[in-house]
């Protein structure tokens, strides 16, 4: 064996699985073991000879005894899981109204059916009434036997008393239980009439109706309707003459265990106070009884109990079950009003004592804190001495002890405040809510409104916190204690082995000895055995005769045993203490004393053998560890609601009314405990293993695992949306601009704190364990939390696309969150890659879309709403949305969304973070260009370019040239001269506009909504292209600058750049400096992994892709012009005519440049008119209603048509412009002589100094200022104009 433990301890150490999660739950075994020394108990009596006085005293008779009452007590266990568990079939069967014409084969048939439904039920409560009948002689019988030795005041089996109390204890719960279930009246009458009806068709008739009439008297007794097992319990002693003695023999039984805390497991405690509450009715004369009894009250020996009962006056039973004393013994006849009113359970000072208040709370967290230090400490000194060879030579038996008692100690610290949690819940269930409270709470009166009042409405949040806290601790100890059994276990062994052994050997030689010279034979023999049954010798060794020796000999003994890890049995511990107890006891003869009698034992002995004999009580919970252990933490009760279903006739209560997720709920909802979370959930598992392994019932069972499925995906739905909050708050206070948010602060103090974070613990556990099933508790997670990021981007992107491109700024920021909150919260769970659901709901996922839904939607917002309907102002570089538009209104879909308030920013920071992108929505410019670049695919860009350039190619096609014919056709009626320039800018103004072909131009009805329309709309998607560009440059300048120094950039020399065309070089035979670096490092590590090889491979890759495009910089403006360039020259109709010299007429033309200078003459006009001699404005500017975009439209075709020079030269506005710069009059731009020469004319010369005329000055000198930006952006993107063949054709002939 010592050979092959090595060799397991080292297949432990493989096969682990250790994911370094903290614990936040019990461990489950899938593999049950028991490690302790439970076995049929008592049964190896017969093997000790132990018999004394004669045959008197024979403590191994006592022990077959003592398993008879164990049998019994092991079959009312299941009597008791039976009855708390029955539930009615005549409940749930409708009762069948046979009419009396009724055929009688048919009536046959469903009386059949109803006795073979209710023959099983009834079966089982004959069980039970033979049970009572058999159980209550039982304790009769038992009481009888101790009646002569109590009379002679001899020594009674502490054990014996323990049963006797335990089985009355028993008798209690199967009689309230009895009372509790009224359904088994109401089962035992269908029952009965199906019986009565077709008895002549049962083989055993008689027999049925023999048990029928039992039945009836046991479940339907009229003189005894309720308590009738404990009044038959009581009947049956009073046959037994002068059992009274033994009843108070009972009680200070049960007293003495109280008091000395003789009791770990929390029922235990509880069962001496009930035995006490029935020990008192037995005792008392019943009320309308026949007279006979005694008043218990006033009995001297009874005097305890009313303090007993005053300050518990409600006492747990079983599950939701509790006795209330004042009213269980109301039916004593010496049960005054006075001693009634002497319990009121109503008393702040008694509410106190079960209620677990903040004091109690921090106490048991003191306990609790200490125990675990302590233990933790003895479990790493007990590690480092066995990882050493030999070590069970090493360890001592001090250690053995503060082991034993350490591990001792937490079974009691667990059963104690499982003990005062059970305590709490009778106390509540007791007292249930008012009517006020209850509906001032929120109750509603409905169906299990009951349940309501001493469940849901019943514990504030204080109290729930405080529950939830002892849960955890309860839980978390025994689990601490659990995991480490097998650590201790064969410590507290060695301490039990090696105490009984010390007893055995080195303790019972002197009382032998004194025993052998004071000739108390039957003393002797009584340690002789106690040394035969217990004594573990070395082989070899005798201790047969060495309490023959003097007394300096027997001092001088070194008393040597094996230092074995094994314990005594129970059977050994129980006889032993049997036979110490019938020595050391003050009752035994040998300790009576006298004036000329010796004790057996001396004053020091005596109290070495008391300790002993008290200590080894409790050696039977650590020998039975596991089950001692599991009984200490059970919780069960807090789930199970047996008694309110029947009270209330439901067949399940609603899970709001379950008390582990009312515990569980309100930890989720809390801020902190959230490491607690799981501990509620462990009721669930302490119901299902009572629900299989005591109370034998599978459909129960089902209700758990149901209610289980329910509050698991409550929880996880819960857990998830909390976890999912959280990183979004997180991620909304990290990208919240400092500054703002200072500032923010400062206006809402305390609205902008971010909660701290309790969900690590959570977010790692992957072996979480629910009615024995494991459950990856990560994976779940992951995966609502990914379903929240999903729906969270989706509604994202269904916001983005019901709205216009302006709030693409608003949109990033949405992302930017919530990729930030999916980056933090991979960190602890297991999640898709944000691009990749982004993906997925933009539609990229098929390699047969050539484009994603984000792309589309972009394209459709810039050709239907942002270049048709948008002005764009060179100086913002920016789009605005104009009052007034000549193009159709765009109608997008709308899509609703319906999201919760921190999807879009976490909780606080919806606001905050609003309002510093509320300025975005009101333009389109730069910023929203950067944004989309973040948002769109880099394959959806050329999509978008492509959209954008085939709209200029359908306004040049389909609107711009059949306008573009019309105006040619007004332009080529008549000559538009130039005005003069002696005429000042006055007269040339008003000279072009009365000009017919001007005015006609001006008054064709689709000039504006067409070709001004068109112009714009081209105009609009050039200024945007050069927007993008201008945006691409700047973050390729951005990551340049970032990369440069990496790879050794070096700017070029004015000369070189010149020659190479490349404004910078790199030195392509050198690495870069950052490849150095790395390589250097990776040669001091030795460089030969495969992990450094690979990443040298992947940068030597990087570099030398980089080094080839630093000096690539395409242009997609360029690219843009080129493109609309090409399909310039497919189209003559721009050219016009030909001029009438063959080479240029500066008055006449319909050339694109000519008339794009009249259409921006009228353009720049101002919409005024005179009335009354009052000038009045009668529209909108037309540069406030089609911005710059007419410019850029005009110009950037002018240019590609080579007309740039032309157009410059002989615009009307320029004319008219620079007429006034060379004008030496400011007021009307007439000389005095001018306006002699014209006063004879009809010429209003005071309305040539208009408002309209100064607006268009200030309109002509603005559009001329937006065509020489726009004409030097084209020049520095082409580095010379087209050049244009000129035809000369030879002067015609002078006819």
């Amino acid at each position: 064996m010592s050979k092959l433990l090595p060799d397991v301890q080292k297949l432990d150490q493989k096969i682990a699985v250790d994911t370094g999660s903290p614990n936040i739950e019990v461990p489950n075994e899938a593999v049950t073991y028991d490690s302790g020394w439970k076995s049929n108990k008592y049964m190896s009596g017969p093997a000790f000879n132990t018999k004394f006085n004669g045959g008197k005293e024979d403590f191994s008779a006592e022990l077959r005894e003592f398993s008879k009452v164990e049998h019994v007590l092991e079959e009312g266990e299941k009597l008791v899981a039976m009855l708390y568990t029955f539930r009615s079939c005549s409940q749930a069967l409708k009762d069948v109204q046979v009419a009396s014409d009724t055929p009688q084969e048919i009536k046959s048939e469903i009386y059949q059916k109803e006795f073979k439904i209710f023959r099983p039920e009834i079966v089982k409560l004959t069980r039970l009434m033979h049970f009572h009948e058999s159980a209550v002689n039982l304790f009769k019988d038992l009481v009888q036997s101790l009646i002569a030795s109590e009379k002679k005041k001899e020594v009674h089996s502490q054990l014996k008393l323990d049963l006797i109390v335990k089985l009355l204890d028993l008798l209690i719960k199967l009689d309230k239980l009895k009372d509790m279930k009224s359904n088994l009246v109401n089962d035992f009458a269908r029952y009965k009439r199906a019986v009565a009806l077709i008895g002549n068709d049962l083989p055993n008739k008689k027999e049925m109706e023999q048990e029928a009439f039992q039945l009836s008297s046991f479940l339907c007794n009229a003189q005894h309707p309720h308590g009738l097992i404990i009044w038959s319990a009581k009947k049956k002693l009073e046959e037994a003459r002068e059992s009274q003695d033994v009843v108070f023999l009972l009680l200070q039984h049960c007293k003495e265990a109280l008091d000395s805390k003789r009791y770990v497991l929390p029922d235990e405690e509880h069962m001496y106070y009930r035995a006490i509450v029935y020990l008192m009715y037995i005792l008392d004369a019943e009320k309308g009884g026949s007279g006979r009894g005694i008043n218990a009250f006033r009995e001297r020996r009874a005097q305890f109990v009313m303090n007993v009962f005053k300050h518990n006056p409600v006492i747990p039973l079983f599950g939701d079950m509790q006795i209330q004393v004042k009213y269980d013994l109301a039916r004593c006849e010496n049960w005054t009003e006075a001693l009634q009113d002497h319990i009121d359970d109503t008393l702040p000072k008694i509410k106190a004592y079960y209620m677990i208040s903040h004091d109690k709370r921090q106490k048991i967290r003191a306990e609790y804190s200490a125990y675990t230090s302590k233990f933790c400490s003895l479990i790493n000194r007990v590690r480092a001495i066995k990882s050493q060879e030999r070590y069970s030579e090493k360890i001592e038996l001090d250690m053995c002890s503060e082991t034993y008692n350490t591990v001792l100690e937490g079974l009691q610290l667990i059963a104690s405040w499982n003990a005062q949690v059970r305590m709490q819940s009778a106390y509540k269930c007791s007292h249930p809510l008012d009517s006020k409270t209850y509906e001032a709470k929120g109750g509603t009166n409905g169906k299990g409104h009951e349940y309501e009042r001493v469940v849901r409405y019943a514990y504030d949040d204080t109290e729930l916190s405080t529950l939830v806290d002892i849960i955890g601790m309860i839980k978390g100890l025994g689990s601490l204690l659990q995991k480490s059994e097998t650590i201790f276990i064969d410590l507290c062994w060695r301490h039990i082995h090696d105490n009984v052994q010390n007893f055995t050997h080195a303790m019972l030689t002197r009382p032998m000895r004194k025993a052998f010279k004071s000739k108390r034979s039957e003393v002797l023999k009584i340690m002789q055995t106690i040394r035969d049954i217990c004594a573990d010798n070395i082989p070899g060794s005798n201790l047969s005769e060495d309490y023959k020796q003097v007394k300096k000999e027997i001092l001088e003994i070194d008393y040597k045993f094996p230092n074995r890890f094994t314990p005594p049995t129970l059977d050994q511990v129980v006889l032993m203490r049997r036979a110490m107890n019938f020595i050391c006891s003050d009752r035994a003869d040998g300790n009576k004393g006298g004036m000329f009698k010796k004790r057996d034992l001396k004053k020091e002995w005596q109290d070495e053998w008391l300790k002993l004999y008290n200590d080894s009580y409790f050696y039977q919970y650590v020998l039975n560890f596991k089950e001692s252990l599991r009984e200490s933490m059970d919780l069960s009760f807090l789930w199970y609601r047996e008694f309110y279903l029947n009270m209330t006739k439901q067949p399940q209560f609603p899970i709001d009314m379950s008390m582990p997720w009312i515990l569980t709920k309100f930890v989720i909802k809390g801020v902190q405990m959230k490491e607690n979370m799981f501990y509620p959930m462990e009721i669930y598992n302490d119901a299902a293993e009572l629900a299989l392994d005591y109370l034998d019932q599978r459909y129960l069972f089902d209700e758990i695992e149901a209610e289980v499925n329910l509050a698991f995906d409550q929880l996880l739905i819960h857990l998830s949306g909390e976890i999912f909050k959280y990183f979004k708050t997180l991620a909304g206070s990290i990208l919240l601009d400092n500054e703002f948010q200072t500032t923010y602060d400062k206006w809402r103090s305390g609205s902008l704190e971010v909660p701290v974070s309790r969900y690590r613990t959570l977010m790692s556990q992957q072996t979480v364990r629910l009615l024995g099933r494991t459950i990856n508790l990560q994976v779940l997670l992951a995966q609502h939390v990914l379903n929240n990021f999903r729906k969270n981007i989706g509604g994202i992107l269904k916001k983005f696309m019901s709205g216009p491109l302006s709030n693409a700024v608003e949109t990033k920021s949405f992302l930017d969150n919530a990729r930030l909150a999916h980056a933090l919260a991979s960190e602890q769970l297991p999640l898709d890659s944000f691009d990749t659901i982004i993906k997925e709901f933009d539609g990229r996922v098929n390699l047969a879309q050539a484009c994603g839904k984000i792309a589309i939607h972009v394209a459709d917002e810039l050709t239907n709403d942002i270049l048709p309907s948008w002005t764009f102002s060179s100086g913002s570089r920016r789009f605005v949305p104009c009052v007034v538009s000549y193009a159709e209104k765009y109608t997008r879909e709308i899509h609703k969304v319906k999201l919760k308030k921190h999807f879009w920013y976490g909780a606080n920071f919806h606001q905050p973070n609003s309002l510093s992108q509320s300025g975005f929505k009101k333009f389109f410019g730069a910023e929203h260009i950067h944004a989309l670049l973040d948002i769109l695919d880099a394959a959806d860009l050329p999509f978008i370019l492509r959209e954008v350039i085939g709209h200029i190619e359908r306004n040049l096609g389909e609107s711009l040239m059949p306008s573009m014919e019309k105006v040619q056709e007004v332009l080529q009626k008549a000559p538009i001269p130039l005005p003069p320039s002696h005429l000042g800018p006055a007269l040339a103004y008003q000279g072009l506009c009365n000009n017919n072909l001007v005015k006609a131009v001006q008054n064709w009805s689709s000039l504006k909504k067409v070709f001004f329309q068109s112009l714009r709309e081209i105009g609009n998607a050039f200024a945007f292209v050069h927007l993008l560009e201008s945006v691409l440059n700047e973050r390729n300048d951005q990551r340049f600058t970032q990369i440069a120094f990496y790879m050794a950039v070096e700017p070029n020399s004015e000369a070189q750049s010149k020659a190479s065309f490349e404004a910078f070089q790199v030195d392509g035979s050198k690495p870069s400096p950052f490849y150095s670096v790395v390589s250097k490092t990776y040669a001091k590590l030795g460089g030969d992994s495969l992990m450094q090889s690979e990443v040298k491979a992947n940068m030597e890759k990087a570099e030398k892709y980089m080094k080839n495009n630093i000096n690539l910089s395409p242009s997609i403006f360029s690219a843009t012009l080129r493109r609309v360039s090409t399909i310039l020259e497919t189209v003559e109709v721009f050219d016009g005519a030909e001029p009438a010299n063959g080479v240029l007429d500066t008055h006449s033309g319909s050339d694109f440049a000519r008339v794009f200078s009249v259409a921006q003459f009228v353009f720049n006009l101002s919409p005024t008119e005179l009335k009354d001699g009052k000038e009045t404005k009668t529209g909108l500017e037309e540069h406030a209603i089609l911005g710059d975009g007419f410019a850029w439209g005009g110009c950037v075709l002018v240019h590609l048509l080579g007309y740039a020079a032309r157009f410059e030269m002989l615009d009307l506005c320029n004319h008219i412009l620079n007429i006034a710069e060379t004008d030496v009059t400011k007021e009307l731009g007439l000389s005095a002589e001018q306006q002699k020469k014209l006063a004879g004319n009809q010429l209003n010369l005071g309305s040539l100094q208009t408002g309209a005329m100064k607006q268009f000055m200030k309109n002509a000198q603005f559009s001329r200022s937006i065509n020489d930006l726009v004409f030097s952006t084209i020049r520095s993107y082409c580095a010379v104009d087209p050049v244009r063949d000129l035809r000369f054709s030879p002067p015609k002939p002078v006819s």
